[in-house]
């Protein structure tokens, strides 16, 4: 069971919010702030899982509270402005809802807090972890290992990446990867020889740059996906679709909106996605 924190300036809006998570099921909203200085006061004593953060509040914005969000509650910024996404997501939020918040895209957002809050779960918080503010923007050696600048790496090239909890580097094989998720400053990497799902300091955005055009799809912010590498799709639910990519290889469960994008991909290719 996710635990939430509801912030924002409108009784009604948490009010609602929290209607639209008991709809989705398996979230306990422990509390709610009507400002930034009431949630500051909350989190002495909550550390939920994720927060639900307007942007625009008396005595400040959201972004005036990450400073007191502890590091294993993610955020997800809800608002009626698009105009601040880009501060959201720089500030390293999970998501970002705008207002009135799409039931579908909240379950989106929820199935991705639940990954990153098991995955905190189960990693341990260990000595080697790397240091505050260190990222592999300012490793030399995180990029495609074989011949060619940034994008245009094959797909029997390798690219080194640091594990999540070591500082240690491992060679993955571009043609081995069958789907990428972003989880914040992390990514979730399906491989497929062995099939096993690996968890790297490394943003979605940085994989994109050195994987070869053309090969990969973005299916939203959070995703991209080898779309010759699927081998099968059936819908779980009506918000919920399942990618396969063969036997003992970790599924991939995308939302209404990412299905809808991978159908006109492969329409796109004069394909037909079941």
């Amino acid at each position: 069971m996710l635990t939430a924190l509801l912030v924002d300036d409108e009784p009604l809006a948490n009010e609602r919010m929290r209607g639209l998570l008991a709809d989705c099921g398996g979230v306990d909203c422990i509390g709610a702030a009507g400002s930034v200085a009431a949630a500051r006061k909350a989190l002495e004593t909550l550390s939920p899982d994720v927060i639900f953060l307007d942007m625009e509040m008396p005595g400040g914005t959201g972004l005036d509270l990450l400073p007191s969000v502890p590091e294993a509650t993610q955020v997800v910024f809800v608002t009626a402005y698009e105009k601040y996404a880009l501060e959201a997501f720089a500030a390293a939020a999970l998501d970002y809802l705008v207002k009135p918040v799409n039931p579908e895209r909240l379950s989106e957002t929820l199935r991705r807090v639940k990954k990153v809050a098991d995955l905190q779960r189960l990693q341990p918080t260990a000595a080697n972890e790397p240091s505050p503010g260190e990222d592999d923007d300012d490793d030399p050696v995180a990029g495609p290992a074989g011949p060619g600048g940034p994008g245009e790496s094959g797909l029997g090239d390798t690219i080194h990446v640091r594990l999540r909890h070591s500082r240690l580097l491992a060679a993955v094989t571009v043609d081995d990867i069958c789907w990428i998720e972003s989880l914040r400053n992390y990514t979730r990497v399906c491989l497929r020889n062995p099939g096993r799902v690996v968890l790297f300091r490394r943003r979605l955005g940085d994989w994109e740059v050195d994987l070869p055009a053309g090969v990969f799809a973005r299916l939203g912010r959070s995703l991209l996906v080898r779309t010759d590498a699927i081998a099968e799709t059936e819908w779980k639910s009506r918000n919920e679709k399942v990618l396969k990519f063969g036997a003992g290889i970790e599924p991939l469960v995308i939302g209404r909106l990412a299905a809808m994008r991978l159908r006109d991909i492969l329409d796109g290719d004069g394909e037909e996605a079941s």
